[in-house]
């Protein structure tokens, strides 16, 4: 994963906020459930797909952002430990999206499958890649996620490890979402992280540090 890539990413997370995309030789596949209020933007070019998913941009959207007082078993194995922000799962889970994207994957005879998004998005792209890996475990999978809040609990992160290795986290020293879920309740991040930018002299995270605008010109100097 070089700096091209990232940026690469980057931009995808960035024109991922308008329902209208560049002309580009790729097929684009938008997605967008009016139930959830769940966007994402499929793009598909041979057997290669690129998934990425909007953040947080409304009411509704925030509401299941703020839902991590409460995590759950993701998929009704009562056996396994593993457990997730209800708000995250309870939104992918829906029919308009997963069914759609594994539809895809599988219509489209996918084997290598990159995904990206940016807060909210970042953690619809977690779930997604594991719930790929598990469903479809000949692809090839790599993740790359901007200013993603902690998704599920330690069982979780281990698990997710083992599946997706190819992960990383880009996190803005200073942005407030990354730093939620507290781990305190029992949340962790997966992946490996990429932190960047300078830390604010009184070690105060924000939302500021939290847009795209921020990120960028950050990563530009790496």
């Amino acid at each position: 994963m070089n700096t091209a890539k990232i940026i690469k990413m980057l931009e995808y997370c960035g024109m991922s906020y308008k329902n209208i995309q560049p002309e580009i030789s790729e097929k684009i596949v938008f997605i967008n459930d009016k139930i959830t209020d769940v966007q994402c933007f499929l793009r598909i070019k041979d057997n290669e797909m690129t998934i990425t998913f909007r953040g947080s941009d409304s009411r509704k959207d925030w509401i299941v952002d703020s839902k991590f007082w409460k995590s759950v078993i993701p998929y009704n194995n009562y056996r396994s430990k593993i457990r997730v922000h209800s708000g995250f799962i309870s939104t992918y889970k829906s029919d308009n999206i997963r069914g759609k994207i594994q539809e895809e994957v599988e219509k489209n005879k996918i084997k290598k499958v990159a995904l990206t998004g940016h807060s909210y998005g970042a953690a619809l792209a977690i779930l997604c890649a594991v719930d790929l890996e598990y469903n479809f475990p000949k692809n090839d999978y790599e993740v790359i996620v901007f200013g993603s809040p902690r998704v599920g609990n330690k069982c979780f992160q281990k698990s997710y490890n083992l599946r997706v290795f190819k992960t990383l986290r880009v996190e803005n020293v200073n942005d407030l979402v990354t730093k939620v879920p507290f781990a305190c309740m029992g949340y962790r991040h997966v992946g490996a992280s990429l932190k960047i930018g300078n830390k604010s002299s009184f070690f105060i995270p924000n939302m500021r540090s939290h847009t795209l605008q921020n990120y960028y010109p950050s990563i530009l100097r790496l």
